[in-house]
Formats: C-alpha cells, sequence, structure tokens
C-alpha cells in the first residue's frame, strides 16, 4: 500500500481547505479523489478536517462575544490591515483572514479550538440542524434504498440517505434493498427479508436475508458472519445468501474469500475463488459446488458512492450542471393560457418565471410551501414544440426531471408537494409524459401519499403509476404491482388514474388507463386492490415524482399538465380556451 509523503498531505490540506471554502475546480476535485484512492491512510486526517471546519463553522455564531458582528469583521477591507500576528491580512486565505480581524474574534477562535479538542476526545456528535451530523465512530452509512420497508422500533419507517450507525446497531429490512458503505470502505447491498448488525468498520452480522459486498484494496480483510460461519474476503466482490437456521451460500464473483466456523478463527473450512460457490449448513462444507449466479444479487454501491461517501456526509451537497443542456428557447416572463382545465380540484402546468421549481408555488390546490426538488435533476424550460395528445395541449413551459448523477442516492423521489386539503374522497389524475433515452432499465413513479417524507423515503407501499422493465405500472405495493404495454420513446403519452375507497375506510382501489381514446371511465387497462401489505391511507397530503436506479445521466424525462379532479371527464377534457 502507497505511503503519503509530506509533500501530499500538505497537498490534499489545500484542497480540502479550497473544498470547504466551495472553491474546487472540477481538475481539483479529481486530484483529491485520486489521492483518497491512492492513500486510503490519509482518509482519517480528510474527514477530522471536515469534522473540525463543521464545529468551528456551527458554533461560531453563537459564542461571538456580545457587540461584535462577524459579518461586518468579514467586509473590512484586508488590504490596509494586519494581523495580531504581524501577518498582512492580505496574504491570508480569503475565506479564513476574519480569523484574525480582531483580538475579540481571535480569542473566540480560541476557545472554540478548546472546546473541538474535547469535543474529539469525547466524541460527542456536533448539532444536528438541516443535515444528517457526522460523527467519528460511526461503523455504517445508508447510501440509498429501493423501495425499502423497514421493520423497527428504534428507528423511524422513513430512514434518510446519510444515516450513520454505531457498533451493535442492527437493520431489519422487511423488503426491498439497502445499500450500506462500511467506515472501512466496504460497500453492501442487502435485499429483505434481512437483518444485519454492525459489528465493526471490518465486520457485520448477517443474521438472515441476502448479501453482496465489493471490496476495495483499502477495506481488504472485510468480513461477514453468519450463526455458524465467518467469510472473510480477499479481494473485491462476494456474495451471501442465510436463511433463518444458519444455512448458507457463498458466492464470489472476483477475487476470494475463506470460510472459517466463527468459533474458530485458525480453522479454513474452505478458500473460495472466483467464479466458485459452496453451500454451508452447521459449519459445515455440504455438497460440492454449486453454480455461482451474480443475477441473484442486486447491485453493490458504485466506486463513486463510496469514494463520495468517505468524508463521513452524504449525499455530496454540490451543484451539478445541465451540459450539454441549454433550454431551447428563452424563457417567456409573460403568462400564457394555461394548459389546465377548469373546475379541476388540483393542478400544475408549470409556468414559472424562472429555470428552477425549487420553492415555486403557483398551480391549483397546493400547499403554499411550493416544491421539493433537487435542482441537480430538474429544472423548468419551453419546449420547441409543446407536448400533445389527442386533443390534449401541453403549456408553453414544461418540466426537464434527467437521470441520476454517479454519487448521489440511486433512488429518491426528486419532485414533491404538499396538498392545500387533503383528499378524502374518491379521486382521478392525469399528467403527460414524455421521456428521451427509455430502455428496459428506467424508472419513473408518480405516488401519493398521506406525507411528503425526506429523501430517503421511497414511497413503496403506496399508490402508484408510472413505467419500469420497459413497461407501464400500477401498484399499491411492489407485491402486487401488474406490468403491460410498452411505452415508446419520444414519443408523448397520457398517464389517467383513479384513487378509490372500495367499501373502506382508507384507499384500496387503483385504476389505470395509458392514452385512453374515447370515453374509457369503465373499461381501464389495469385494476389493483390494497394487499394487506399495503398503507392504509385515509387522506392524501402529497404527491411526487420519482426517477429509478439505473437511469442514465443523459436521460430526459419531461412533464406538463398534472391534474386532479373529482370525475374522469374532469381530467381528460382540454383546457378552456381563454379570451
Amino acid at each position: 500500500m502507497n505511503q503519503p509523503n509530506d509533500a501530499i498531505r500538505k497537498e490534499l490540506e489545500a484542497l480540502t481547505c479550497r473544498l470547504l471554502d466551495k472553491q474546487l475546480t472540477t481538475d481539483e476535485d479529481a486530484r483529491l479523489t485520486e489521492i483518497l484512492n491512492t492513500y486510503p491512510d490519509l482518509i482519517k486526517d480528510y474527514t477530522n478536517q471536515i469534522h473540525l471546519d463543521s464545529l468551528l463553522s456551527a458554533s461560531l455564531y453563537e459564542s461571538v462575544p456580545e457587540g461584535i458582528n462577524v459579518v461586518d469583521q468579514e467586509n473590512l477591507s484586508h488590504e490596509s490591515q494586519t494581523t495580531h500576528l504581524g501577518i498582512p491580512a492580505a496574504e491570508l486565505p480569503a475565506s479564513r483572514r476574519f480569523s484574525f480581524l480582531s483580538q475579540g474574534i481571535a480569542l473566540v477562535m480560541v476557545v472554540l479550538l478548546v472546546s473541538a479538542v474535547v469535543w474529539l476526545n469525547q466524541k460527542v456528535p456536533p448539532r444536528q440542524e438541516n443535515q444528517i451530523a457526522s460523527r467519528p465512530d460511526y461503523v455504517g452509512m445508508l447510501l440509498d434504498t429501493e423501495d425499502a420497508v423497514w421493520g423497527h422500533d428504534d428507528l423511524e419507517e422513513d430512514i434518510p440517505y446519510g444515516t450513520q450507525f454505531k457498533t451493535g446497531q442492527s437493520l431489519w429490512l422487511k423488503s426491498g434493498i439497502a445499500r450500506i458503505r462500511f467506515q472501512s470502505g466496504a460497500g453492501v447491498v442487502l435485499e429483505g427479508p434481512a437483518k444485519i448488525e454492525f459489528r465493526s468498520p471490518l465486520n457485520a452480522l448477517l443474521h438472515h436475508g441476502k448479501l453482496a459486498a465489493y471490496v476495495p484494496d483499502e477495506a481488504q480483510g472485510f468480513s461477514v458472519d453468519t450463526s455458524k460461519i465467518r467469510i472473510v474476503d480477499l479481494g473485491t466482490r462476494f456474495g451471501t445468501v442465510v436463511d433463518r437456521s444458519g444455512e448458507a451460500e457463498v458466492h464470489v464473483f472476483e477475487g476470494e474469500v475463506d470460510v472459517k466456523p466463527v468459533t474458530s478463527a485458525n480453522k479454513k473450512l474452505a478458500n473460495l475463488k472466483a467464479s466458485q460457490a459452496l453451500r454451508f449448513s452447521n459449519g459445515t462444507v455440504q455438497g460440492a459446488e454449486i453454480s455461482v449466479t451474480p443475477a441473484k444479487f442486486a447491485d453493490v454501491p458504485t466506486l463513486e458512492q463510496l469514494v463520495a461517501a468517505k468524508s463521513g456526509n452524504y449525499p455530496p451537497q454540490e451543484t451539478i450542471h445541465f451540459e450539454n443542456h441549454q433550454p431551447l428557447n428563452q424563457i417567456s416572463l409573460i403568462k400564457e393560457n394555461s394548459a389546465l382545465p377548469e373546475g379541476i380540484l388540483v393542478g400544475e402546468d408549470f409556468e414559472y418565471p424562472s429555470t428552477s421549481l425549487y420553492q415555486q408555488n403557483g398551480g391549483i390546490g397546493f400547499d403554499h410551501e411550493g416544491w421539493w426538488v433537487d435542482q441537480n435533476f430538474t429544472r423548468l424550460m419551453v419546449p420547441e414544440k409543446r407536448m400533445q395528445w389527442e386533443g390534449l395541449d401541453g403549456g408553453p413551459m414544461i418540466l426537464e426531471a434527467r437521470g441520476r448523477h454517479h454519487a448521489y442516492p440511486s433512488l429518491a423521489h426528486r419532485m414533491a408537494r404538499k396538498l392545500e386539503t387533503p383528499l378524502k374522497d374518491d379521486f382521478y389524475f392525469s399528467v403527460l409524459v414524455q421521456y428521451h433515452g427509455l430502455d428496459g432499465d428506467d424508472f419513473f413513479g408518480l405516488w401519493f401519499d398521506d406525507s411528503k417524507g425526506r429523501l430517503g423515503n421511497s414511497h413503496s407501499l403506496v399508490p402508484s403509476v408510472g413505467f419500469k422493465e420497459g413497461q407501464f405500472f400500477a401498484r399499491f405495493t411492489v407485491k402486487d404491482e401488474v406490468l403491460f404495454q410498452e411505452p415508446v420513446d419520444h414519443e408523448t403519452f397520457l398517464l389517467v388514474g383513479h384513487l378509490a375507497r372500495k367499501n373502506a375506510p382508507h384507499f384500496n382501489h387503483l385504476e389505470f388507463w395509458v392514452n385512453p381514446v374515447g370515453d374509457r371511465v369503465e373499461t381501464p387497462d389495469v385494476v389493483v386492490n390494497l394487499p394487506k401489505e399495503g398503507k392504509l391511507l385515509k387522506s392524501i397530503n402529497a404527491l411526487g415524482m420519482r426517477i429509478g436506479q439505473y437511469t442514465e445521466v443523459t436521460d430526459s424525462l419531461f412533464l406538463d399538465r398534472l391534474v386532479i379532479g373529482d370525475s374522469y371527464e374532469a381530467v381528460t377534457q382540454p383546457a378552456a380556451v381563454q379570451k
């Protein structure tokens, strides 16, 4: 393993300072990633520097003596001043100069530094505000989920991405997929039903379930225990399936693993190399080799995700520009005729004097809070040609949502908004949709829930419609979904749905149409009823849309004319002509 010299350490420190100052260029970012990959011993220095900066930043304004205005001090001219150390202020890094502008600020910084040392020694996590706090003693971190349903008493149903887990904590995944990064650098994907316990940065106990692991060089020696055996990684990728009795399969995709009894670290049951697999029962090998089946396991975390999570803060906070995706026309500031029909309950035509949907609070029937969106993935634009299906025309502006970024969570709701008045009675909905770059791996879902949830909530137990695996779908849960008919790339299609209560106090009946021609109210393409595992929704308070894990960055999803009404006719009629 490469050992860093003083020059590399100083370069890392300088790059980290530029990162904290939000001045890091693309080339410098690539160099920072290269250093951390080449010299994993420096990761601790890197994270400590970020932790300390976060502590000082969070505490500064609370600790400044009364009467001192930090903002005013920052804005003073630096060229004519010197620090209390006799150093010209102009020679100091711009974002750090304010620390030396006065004796009062200097005294505050000394107090903060002493507090920081005490904090680091006691391992007390920093104060949490609008983001998940990073703590130096965490063992594992949740990177992303796919339709995850948790079964926990001590954790909320919705576990945000970036949540960190300490030694001894467990995760019980009832269904779906969860990806996790261990502090050692190893990445695992867990598929429910499964339960895992975090024991150390290099070890986990899989009580039962399916797990696959990617172990880079920095985490070599990472191991997974079952009740009977220990799987010790000696290089790269492996998977295991464990049932509740402790019987296990071990599959090696790349590199090799040693399999040992958990009661004897010196005894080896087997050594498996790439393309080998064995079954184990009661701590012994059972039978001959079995077939290695990589398709049996979900995809492990990407290398980009693992690198992005090294700092202990995840998802990464950065701005990703729409490269080579310039708006097709200049956005008009004049409100044109709306694409929304009259007499509806809720509607959004995405007409705003902006390129961002974030916190926009127009439309009909929505809460004043406005839209939650990730601006890295969404924008408003004027198309060359309006979206149109049969007699329904879209408006002069549309919403574009693009594919995921490699370092971001694989699955997240990209858009969500609360309703002004909860929907408690049967309702219909429709939306115009067009996709560019469509293939069998892409996913789009429009969901309805009693809350917006947070970034990590995949809304997998609530009614939703969309497309996946090259077909349209409708469902209450993943287990009951119905797939039918193939969407066509670059073509506009109209999705229409009906959510109802059938002799129940909650919504339990979903009807779905794709491109319905004529009066089709009695003949939906798909009908789905609420299964036992579904969420009992007595009211709909929010809606949202999300895209999927394998959606390429270059893909684009276009949306317009989102409508909710009390009848089929209300959501499928053209907009009224304004005079």
